[in-house]
């Protein structure tokens, strides 16, 4: 998997765009109480709020299973069953392997659940050549939250620059694929822009506002609208330091939100009020 921690100018830029868009998708859609009742998609789906206090041992727990479906996938390299149940079960044995930081509230991202995260996220991805015609919400939702722990929703925290956005985004799109509705479009939105794909944020977001019903519309609109604008400026910010790295100098740029989105997780984000 692609998860560059080496560069320190990537890691910093990550984190000034991740930043930007973190805070803005918790104000726009947590605050106009946008995404908290989301119907088949992301948010109902993840099941994943593991502590890392189960006290189970996670080599008997799911080792098992995980042998099974290793079994069923050599035997059958397109078995789309055997391949979900493979990152299942990889993502939960890695989620046992979480620590749990008291201070924060939140689970901590450790380099063994980062090595079965990565081995369930090779099973979805063998899973999605397949072109499967349906994927498992839930499956899907841990996969989203191995691409990119630190997002808003999956409450991990997780080393800067540790997230894919775009595995992120190929994952959400089949959820809206599979049900379009605004909650699933406008979170795919925030995966697009959050990956520096503008042009698919925007078509994303245009379909999440032609979703949306009634009083809804407005919200989701105005909340795409200001995470678009984020996006581009975040955008041009990250070429800027890019730009700066190319020629030697500092980008001189900083998150203006703190750890927010990189080393703090979920638990650096501000009150909020419609």
């Amino acid at each position: 998997m692609l998860f560059d921690l080496k560069s320190g100018k990537r890691r910093r830029v990550v984190q000034i765009v991740f930043g930007f868009l973190a805070f803005i998708f918790f104000i726009s859609f947590v605050g106009f109480g946008i995404g908290s009742d989301v119907s088949g998609g992301l948010f109902d789906a993840l099941g994943i709020g593991g502590s890392g206090d189960s006290g189970g041992d996670v080599s008997s727990q799911y080792e098992q299973q995980i042998e099974e479906a290793e079994e069923d996938v050599a035997d059958d390299p397109k078995d789309e069953k055997a391949l979900t149940d493979l990152a299942r079960y990889r993502y939960l044995s890695g989620q046992e392997n979480l620590d749990f930081d008291e201070s924060t509230g939140v689970a901590v991202l450790t380099d063994d659940a980062r090595t079965e995260w990565n081995s369930a996220l090779d099973a979805w991805e063998d899973l999605l050549k397949t072109n499967p015609k349906k994927v498992d919400v839930q499956v899907a939702g841990q996969m989203i939250c191995a691409y990119a722990p630190p997002l808003p929703q999956c409450q991990i925290q997780a080393p800067t620059g540790d997230v894919n956005f775009k595995g992120a985004a190929a994952t959400q799109e089949l959820l809206a694929t599979q049900d379009p509705s605004a909650e699933n479009y406008a979170a795919l939105a925030y995966y697009q822009y959050s990956d520096g794909n503008l042009s698919g944020g925007e078509q994303s977001a245009a379909k999440a506002v032609g979703a949306a019903e009634g009083s809804q519309r407005k919200k989701f609109e105005k909340g795409l609208d200001k995470l678009g604008e984020e996006a581009a400026k975040a955008k041009k910010a990250q070429e800027k330091a890019a730009e700066a790295g190319a020629t030697g100098e500092e980008p001189g740029l900083q998150n203006p939100f703190g750890n927010l989105g990189g080393d703090t997780g979920a638990g650096g984000l501000p009150p909020t009020s419609p």
